[in-house]
């Protein structure tokens, strides 16, 4: 069974245009975020709450529909008699047994008026309106958690080749000092100084392995698979920058009022309402009719039971302790209530439009930045490199001429990493996956 599973789940990548090559799965963000969209366990969760409002619905429309019932019904008066004395002398009274009864009794019933029922019925509809806009936003927090972590993803393995890169131009030097030392020419503490930054360097790549690992996992999970799962990306991190999207995506306007939030609210706000009439309902009647037919099958001599039967049952309300009005007053403020949370998460929505686009902003001047800065640091150590070999820069010069360009480099990605962030939620904010 789980190799058909796993079977079945490459046969699905493959139709949705994903490379599996030796057992590998190599992944565009696209496709990553259709295959979440497909098996991710969360979002299949809440497809099932979608699914039960849909039933809760028809179950709250059946209640107002044609109703029956068959009912088998088996009296005995176990040898119970009745004994009807006239009270004439000499006149035996008469003694009528009463014999076992059994009848099978057909009811139809319609409910003919129900305030309770007509809102039920609508708040049924808002509930299951509630829940597919639950499942749409879940959809959107998945894309974006897919996005994060395919980003960070990206990030580890760039992180790892820069300083996997740094590592062999440290080794290289460390090699070369060690040789200078050896025909005395520098001094043996210029090497140890190197020695301490090579071995610093690998640990810091063991731990960004480490963290390259959690990533994938991240990803998996997101993605409905297992940890066994083998996946690779098809991106790379300086590809995912777009300046044409980016400005676009500025440009594109927000409207409040179709932010899968606001529409949430207004739901919950049109069920408040739907809450006042539901309380306001407990006044009025509720009428029904019936129709009902006994087969008899056996019967007693005396039976005067028909076996058809019409009528109509109502029921109203009197008097409640003003029960009733204050289950009236209890909605009306709750409602309320949810009419300044709505007011407050527009506001709230506004401002966090405002920020997002500075935050998308900010980023991308920073990332413009760090783009300049970092080919200055590489020029740099280029120079403080070759003065090294040439015996007029010193070990502390390298080292900190190293380390100002590691520093660059993860304030580049770092940066990288800031910009497709805002990216990311910014999109999110405006409803897109």
């Amino acid at each position: 069974m789980k190799n058909r599973s796993i079977a079945l789940l490459f046969f699905a990548l493959s139709v949705l245009g994903v490379k599996a090559q030796s057992s590998a799965v190599s992944l565009s963000l696209d496709s990553a975020k259709m295959i979440a969209l497909r098996y991710n366990k969360v979002l299949a969760s809440k497809g099932l709450s979608v699914a039960v409002a849909n039933q809760e619905l028809w179950q709250s429309i059946a209640h107002g529909l044609p109703q029956a019932k068959a009912t088998y019904n088996y009296q005995d008066a176990m040898g119970a008699e009745i004994v009807l004395d006239m009270g004439v002398p000499g006149l035996p009274p008469n003694i009528i047994p009463i014999d076992p009864t059994q009848n099978i009794q057909f009811q139809v019933s319609q409910l003919l008026f129900s305030g309770s029922y007509w809102v039920g019925m609508k708040m049924s509809r808002l509930a299951k309106e509630m829940q597919v806009l639950a499942y749409k936003q879940t959809e959107l927090d998945i894309a974006k958690q897919v996005s994060e972590a395919y980003y960070n993803i990206l990030v580890a393995q760039e992180t790892k080749q820069i300083l996997s890169e740094n590592l062999i131009n440290l080794e290289q030097l460390l090699r070369n000092t060690e040789t200078m030392v050896l025909v005395g020419v520098a001094e043996s503490i210029s090497a140890d100084q190197l020695a301490v930054q090579v071995a610093a360097m690998r640990n810091t790549i063991a731990k960004v392995e480490q963290q390259l690992e959690l990533a994938h996992n991240m990803l998996r999970l997101q993605l409905g698979l297992g940890v066994e799962y083998p996946i690779t990306l098809s991106e790379q991190l300086k590809d995912m920058v777009d300046e044409t999207e980016i400005v676009t995506l500025l440009m594109e306007p927000f409207n409040v009022n179709q932010h899968i939030g606001m529409r949430q609210m207004n739901t919950n706000l049109a069920l408040s309402k739907k809450q006042i009439q539901l309380a306001q309902s407990s006044f009025l009647p509720t009428i029904a009719g019936f129709y009902n037919y006994t087969y008899k099958i056996t019967t007693t001599a005396f039976d005067m039971q028909p076996k058809n039967m019409i009528g109509i049952n109502a029921s109203m309300p009197l008097f409640t302790s003003f029960s009733n009005y204050s289950k009236v007053k209890q909605a009306k403020l709750k409602c309320r209530s949810v009419a300044y949370e709505k007011d407050n998460l527009k506001d709230q929505l506004s401002v966090q439009e405002k920020q997002l686009r500075f935050n998308l902003k900010s980023a991308n001047e920073s990332y413009k930045i760090q783009q300049k800065n970092i080919d200055v640091s590489k020029r740099v150590f280029a120079n403080i490199s070759i003065k090294y070999e040439q015996g007029v820069a010193s070990a502390l010069d390298i080292v900190n001429a190293h380390n100002n360009l590691l520093t660059a480099e993860s304030n580049y990605i770092t940066s990288i990493m800031e910009l497709l962030q805002a990216q990311t939620a910014l999109n999110n904010l405006l409803g897109k996956k």
